[in-house]
């Protein structure tokens, strides 16, 4: 059965394969571009051949992550357009790089707001009309933070332990309405890129210069570790589809490939 799927993040990579991914099966996929690691943009052409992101079946809706009534017109729109939202699936969260003293708190305050709070504002404007129906399913997807943070990932891995409990508070809250909340990790060894430059940086240079010699010689994983993006992201989006094909009250609430 074709589902309505808004994948909320597509321009980190991982995103923008289970969009592909998921449009290539039937589905009718919402894609969100982030811009600025703030303001997530959306396309809305309503159209099937959508040129903004060169793939058939992709569709596109803009918004601001930041803001509540934004957020709430961009899902009234997907909606109207596609009579209601089936899944969400979350693939955004900030990545930060340095030692966590030197982030700071308004920086900490805006990695939560991008992180967390975001996922906060999408959630609620989608699950009144899940609950009417008593049908729907939310996918985290993110780093696995079980095995604590590489060293001067801090913030970012914080970000991801936040959701992972919100997540599991979702999935025992929303079953009672025949909502379905999966958390799906992955192992970041194999999905972060080698450059750091693309993280977002601390803002005290002061503080982080005196980290310098400590960055150096420790080595970080996001350094160490090889990059095959297309490999790990075809993984999770074959993951994420077998997730939505489960059975409504079967879907477990974490995974980890």
């Amino acid at each position: 059965m074709t589902k309505t799927i808004f994948v909320t993040e597509g321009a980190d990579g991982c995103g923008e394969y289970i969009a592909r991914a998921l449009a290539d099966a039937g589905h009718t996929v919402y894609v969100g571009k982030g811009q600025d690691g703030i303001e997530v943009e959306l396309a809305s052409t309503g159209a099937d051949d959508n040129t903004e992101t060169g793939h058939q079946g992709l569709r596109t809706v803009t918004f601001e992550a930041l803001d509540q009534h934004s957020i709430a017109a961009a899902v009234r729109t997907i909606a109207d357009e596609a009579d209601g939202i089936d899944v969400v699936i979350y693939t955004a969260s900030p990545t930060t790089y340095g030692p966590v003293e030197s982030f700071t708190p308004y920086q900490l305050s805006q990695v939560y707001d991008m992180g967390v709070l975001s996922v906060q504002r999408i959630t609620r404007a989608v699950l009144p009309a899940m609950r009417e129906r008593r049908d729907g399913l939310l996918i985290w997807v993110g780093a696995n933070v079980d095995r604590g943070p590489a060293p001067f990932t801090g913030p970012g891995h914080a970000v991801g332990a936040a959701l992972r409990q919100l997540a599991t508070s979702y999935a025992a809250e929303l079953s009672a309405f025949g909502i379905d909340a999966t958390f799906l990790t992955y192992n970041p060894g194999q999905a972060q890129e080698t450059s750091t430059a693309w993280a977002l940086q601390p803002g005290d240079s002061e503080t982080a210069q005196a980290y310098k010699q400590v960055v150096k010689d420790s080595g970080t994983l996001l350094e160490q570790c090889s990059l095959d993006v297309a490999t790990h992201a075809k993984k999770v989006a074959e993951c994420v589809s077998s997730i939505i094909d489960a059975p409504q009250g079967a879907r477990p609430a974490h995974v980890s490939i």
